[in-house]
């Protein structure tokens, strides 16, 4: 596995919650730990959405910009919430890192602090079929300084930029993060499978060619060049 000083974690999930980000961030596995291979080759972890997720260890974030990435595969559920990164906590004044599928719905959300209220960028059918319950490299770059959220699905970008609201607050407080699960107490668990996930920090927004280079890169396993 690449990486460089920009990521801040990389699980591939090969049979372990162990990071390559070069930062020993190491997953604690909670719920059953079922490992599985993907279709199209590689590792993935099975989330069965009761009481399966993984917390890294606590740390905080630096920049202006945070990109995470997955291969990802869920299915439509009528009740749930599915989290794909929490880290604990949603406030209207401190940041923090929340990305979810909503119940009942193939939106995929991004949500933010912006000093008023807790709100979120939402793009909206991204799960729609042939998306649902089916593999897809989801890619979402929050740009708090530009006030912009960009998703990308499948190496391309899905639909215009989602503007921010409000003053956004980058997420630097020092925290576990989530993957599957919004919280610790096991809060809006994901139902599906989570392989090659990244989370990376920017000091600037790229531009919109390099951003999408690299969105290809991140989504073929290669390092970015940012």
């Amino acid at each position: 596995m690449l990486w460089s000083p920009n990521c801040q974690l990389l699980y591939p999930f090969e049979n372990q919650a162990n990071d390559y980000s070069g930062n020993a961030r190491h997953g604690t596995v909670f719920g059953s730990g079922v490992y599985a291979t993907k279709p199209n080759g590689g590792r993935c972890l099975y989330f069965d959405g009761v009481g399966d997720y993984v917390a890294t260890p606590s740390f905080g974030l630096s920049g202006s910009v945070v990109v995470f990435a997955a291969w990802v595969m869920c299915k439509l559920d009528a009740t749930n919430i599915q989290t794909l990164l929490g880290d604990n906590a949603s406030s209207v004044t401190v940041g923090y890192l929340r990305s979810r599928r909503s119940a009942n719905s193939n939106n995929l959300l991004w949500f933010y602090a912006d000093g008023t209220t807790a709100a979120s960028a939402t793009a909206a059918s991204y799960f729609a079929s042939p998306y649902n319950n089916a593999w897809v490299h989801v890619l979402v770059a929050c740009d708090y300084a530009g006030k912009n959220t960009y998703f990308y699905r499948a190496g391309v970008p899905f639909g215009a930029p989602v503007a921010m609201s409000g003053t956004p607050v980058f997420p630097s407080t020092n925290r576990v993060k989530y993957l599957g699960s919004y919280s610790t107490a096991a809060h809006f668990l994901t139902d599906g499978y989570l392989a090659n996930v990244q989370l990376w920090t920017l000091a600037t927004m790229p531009a919109a060619g390099q951003m999408l280079a690299n969105v290809n890169r991140l989504m073929l396993g290669m390092n970015p060049i940012w």
